[in-house]
């Protein structure tokens, strides 16, 4: 598993230095097997983003706290991660004939 990754071979190389990348393909192995483990997932993992915060004070708005999940790195695989989990609950409440 390396971090350094090269775009594409046929255009001038540039090296792209991209750290995260090991904690993303770990977060997207992840394999979800267990009832416990998917419903704790789906209570952690929001299926949607929050809107951004304003802090007023006296009628005027001082800060603008943008939404968290649009900040973080790993946004689509958290994301896909509940996707999964929640996907596999529904698998074994509703049984195949």
């Amino acid at each position: 598993m390396s971090f350094l990754h090269l775009p594409n071979p046929q255009s001038p190389p540039t090296l792209t230095i991209a750290p995260l990348a090991p904690l993303r393909q770990w977060i997207n192995t992840i394999e979800v097997r267990n009832i416990h483990v998917a419903q704790w997932i789906c209570r952690l993992i929001p299926n949607t983003c929050s809107a951004g915060y304003d802090l007023r004070l006296l009628g005027r708005t001082w800060l603008h706290i943008p939404a968290l999940c649009k900040l973080t790195p790993f946004q689509d695989e958290l994301f896909d991660l509940r996707f999964r989990a929640a996907d596999f609950l529904y698998e074994n409440s509703h049984p195949t004939p």
